[in-house]
């Protein structure tokens, strides 16, 4: 929602302005107060980044405080609520909100010195915060999430009547209220913690980024690269996305902030409307894996296995790289098939890079305070700094008043679906930790499959990207790795690699059908069918699909336990399997393949992929007699012609 006082300089497509969950239009008065309250919120969280934060529990319930207080306001109840107004209920349960966050704040200190022993209001109050965060959620991130953290409360209370290993002796009701409300193991729980630091600073210092006109920016930039190549258009697609991949972190915002011009883009030149749908969409997913920034989920899995965000951030390098080359290269073989040339008119690379450079200043600044060996919340805060500067190197891009309080508000008002995800996740954890039923469904996830790695591996594949159809990514990385990660990392996987297998596959979701937000979102800009731009998303992305499982099996993928010979080959010997990868997939090379040569790809690509000198080497060689047959084919189709 834009500042009440200020004129948005461009209009939203329509596409964007129509999210998942509805947002009301407020003006006036209502507008002045929800802006006033999403800029004091940013205020707060840029304060507590720089000055310290605050004790986690109260750090927390003053972040879900503005999180509540701000989707009550502007998330209408049912569809028959007013849109341009809050009902009498919204601003009743947006005080009772504030009141019942604002209560462990002040009561901070007399609840630690409690000893476990609670008052009368301390469940009250608890009682009703965490009645209004399953509302909240609700309205934000539907009810699929909700439904599964009711199940939870429910488990919480009938131990005593479930048999098996997942029974329990049973909690009361003022015992499961302080777990929630009372201690940080509930709502106020690690997950939510990394919400009201990281996230939120990111989420930020992608508002601050994107005020200063750096989508512009990576949109021409990737069309002075590519876009006078073979399907300039659609890798220029390809590029722009993995570029804003590095600001944005989201599918959804990918899409529609570099599909709105890559996909009229792509159709014009030739590409079918569900392809340039599909282009986005899988390019789009990769941005929740492409380094530096990645999506919420990977700073939740950075304070889960207790390593630095870098570390994170080296893992995924490769993998992402091997992704983006997987949508890039199946692109390239699409638009020779079709004969779709470049884009005749680009701009100057170093025309760009020369007016505009500088806007890439804040993330080197990131990445090298990250290298340094600074904690993710101060390079995001520094790196906003750094925005700030450089921003005034030209006009066109400088943050004066206006444009600051646009992205304190937009970063906010961006902030709300992945906080109120977390915030319910909490539930689930909370309870999960009360009840022992982490570890009980581990064993029996292990159990399931036998204790068989590949088995265990495609159960958990199956359940990421199941859970993923239904919640956000971030949700679904915590819940499945709660569940999931454990049996893996007992059958002897690095913690790492287990949770970036998860992390993975609740990406994937969002492009996979029959649910695939990301697709959904694409096919609407592209007016194709959704299904069939998910599974031809699913297609591009085909080493995503993949890779995971050979990480699992050979961590140097993700730079553990490697040396940089091992990691160079993995990654050159990965990238020649991807491009056969994608030619079996596209089925042409040139010319259309028979199925006996895309399956010889296929296995070519399966060798190359895994990290292995005698793997390699299998490969390699079949590649290598693929192209010298291919080669005889051409001098041969081309000695036809002249004869011709």
């Amino acid at each position: 929602m834009p500042m009440p006082f200020l004129k948005s300089r461009k209009p939203k497509p329509a596409a964007a302005q129509k999210p998942a969950r509805k947002r009301r239009k407020l003006t006036g008065r209502l507008a002045v107060l929800v802006s006033l309250l999403a800029v004091t919120m940013s205020i707060f969280q840029l304060y507590t980044a720089a000055a310290g934060l605050l004790p986690p529990l109260q750090q927390r319930s003053i972040h879900l405080l503005f999180v509540l207080a701000l989707v009550f306001l502007l998330y209408p109840a049912t569809p028959k609520s007013p849109l341009d107004r809050p009902s009498a209920l919204d601003w009743f349960l947006m005080v009772v909100a504030v009141a019942g966050n604002l209560y462990p704040y002040l009561r901070y200190v007399s609840l630690a010195k409690s000893g476990g022993i609670y008052i009368a209001s301390d469940y009250v109050f608890g009682a009703l915060t965490i009645l209004l965060v399953f509302e909240a959620a609700r309205r934000v991130v539907g009810w699929p999430l909700v439904i599964l953290a009711g199940l939870c409360l429910v488990y919480a209370f009938i131990g005593p009547w479930i048999p098996g290993p997942l029974g329990h002796s049973g909690f009361t009701l003022t015992r499961v209220i302080e777990q929630m409300y009372l201690t940080t193991e509930g709502v106020y729980g690690q997950i939510l913690g990394v919400s009201a630091t990281y996230i939120f600073l990111f989420v930020l210092f992608g508002a601050f980024l994107s005020v200063t006109g750096v989508s512009a920016f990576f949109n021409d930039l990737a069309t002075a690269l590519a876009g006078r190549t073979r399907g300039g258009p659609a890798k220029v697609a390809v590029i722009s996305s993995a570029l804003m991949g590095t600001v944005s972190g989201s599918t959804s915002a990918n899409v529609v902030t570099t599909g709105t011009f890559t996909i009229p883009l792509m159709k014009k030149t030739g590409y079918q409307p569900y392809f340039a749908g599909a282009v986005e969409a899988a390019a789009s997913c990769g941005g929740q894996i492409m380094p530096p920034i990645m999506g919420s989920a990977a700073y939740i899995m950075a304070d889960t296995l207790g390593v630095s965000y870098l570390k994170i951030m080296a893992a995924a390098f490769v993998p992402a790289v091997l992704y983006f080359l997987s949508v890039g290269s199946g692109v390239h073989w699409r638009a020779w098939r079709l004969g779709i040339a470049g884009i005749k008119e680009t701009p100057s690379l170093l025309k760009v890079l020369r007016e505009r450079g500088y806007l890439f200043l804040p993330l080197v600044a990131i990445i090298y305070l990250l290298v340094s060996g600074y904690n993710a919340l101060y390079a995001a805060f520094w790196g906003i700094i750094v925005t700030m500067i450089t921003s005034f190197v030209r006009r066109e891009s400088r943050i004066n008043l206006r444009r600051l309080l646009e992205a304190l508000q937009g970063g906010a008002l961006s902030a709300l679906s992945v906080a109120m995800a977390c915030a319910i996740v909490g539930v689930v954890i909370g309870v999960f930790t009360l009840t022992g039923a982490v570890l009980t469904m581990a064993g029996a996830v292990m159990k399931l499959s036998g204790g068989i790695l590949p088995l265990t591996m495609l159960l958990t594949m199956i359940v990421a990207m199941l859970m993923g159809m239904g919640v956000p990514t971030t949700a679904c990385y915590v819940l499945t790795s709660a569940v999931a990660a454990p049996a893996l990392v007992q059958m002897g996987v690095e913690p790492l690699a287990a949770h970036m297998f998860v992390f993975y596959y609740g990406c994937l979701a969002t492009i996979t059908p029959p649910v695939a937000v990301g697709a959904y979102t694409a096919a609407g800009l592209a007016g194709s069918d959704p299904n069939e731009t998910g599974w031809q998303a699913v297609k591009l992305a085909g080493a995503g699909f993949l890779v995971p499982f050979i990480f699992v099996y050979s961590p140097v993928l993700l730079m553990i336990n490697a040396t940089p010979w091992s990691i160079a080959q993995a990654a050159v010997t990965g990238s020649i399997g991807v491009i056969a990868l994608s030619i079996a997939f596209e089925g042409f090379y040139h010319a259309p393949l028979s199925v006996l040569e895309r399956f010889w790809l296929l296995a070519a690509a399966l060798l190359l992929v895994v990290p292995g000198t005698f793997t390699d080497l299998m490969g390699l060689g079949l590649v290598a007699a693929f192209y010298v047959l291919e080669r005889r084919r051409e001098v041969q189709r081309a000695h036809l012609e002249t004869v011709a």
